[in-house]
């Protein structure tokens, strides 16, 4: 099952690029536009990924399917997220300094799906999530997160074991084609 995802800046469309370590983004479209479907719609606020200003006001009120990833640098930051009612917030673990910080947002609510990126290895500034993904995924679990969004930065993807995704909700999504999709995943969120 294959799912629409977008990225914005500053009102426009954008699509979102992985440079070697880092986002970045060049434009597609002056306007940003909305699918209208009933399906699962993920969003990128880029200006809060890249520069760790969010802005999530652009987009509509309380969408039933929509998962908003606005680049948290800081685990308390998340209640800001929440408060504006934008969809499902994605908890991004690319920059929280470790599991103490991934615990303390975790304390704000229960509503919410952690990010992994994945680039051959998960990608993050910290090395408590720096791991083997079957051990992170594990220590998620472990905390009650059931809802996982694996970002495939390159096009690959991660081995998960079959085993390792029981009682999870994984989903992927690509920054660039796959040819298929992961045995594991849920469904497929994809750029455009």
């Amino acid at each position: 099952m294959t799912w629409s995802a977008l990225a914005y800046n500053r009102g426009m469309m954008v699509k979102p690029i992985w440079d070697s370590n880092r986002f970045n983004f060049h434009e597609t479209a002056p306007e940003l536009l909305f699918p209208d479907t009933p399906d699962p719609t993920l969003i990128w606020d880029m200006r809060g990924i890249i520069k760790n200003r969010p802005d999530p006001f652009p987009l509509p009120f309380s969408p039933q399917t929509t998962y908003l990833d606005c680049g948290l640098k800081w685990g308390d930051d998340i209640i800001d997220l929440i408060m504006v009612d934008r969809g499902t917030v994605v908890l991004p673990l690319r920059n929280l300094r470790g599991f103490n910080e991934l615990d303390e947002a975790l304390s704000y609510s229960e509503d919410i799906i952690i990010g992994i990126d994945w680039s051959q290895s998960v990608e993050s500034v910290s090395k408590d999530f720096s791991i083997d993904i079957v051990d992170l995924l594990r220590q998620l679990s472990q905390r009650g997160q059931k809802e996982i969004l694996i970002y495939s930065l390159t096009g690959d993807y991660p081995f998960i074991p079959a085993g390792a995704t029981t009682n999870l909700n994984i989903k992927l999504a690509t920054l660039s084609e796959i040819k298929h999709a992961p045995n594991w995943a849920q469904g497929v969120f994809s750029f455009e």
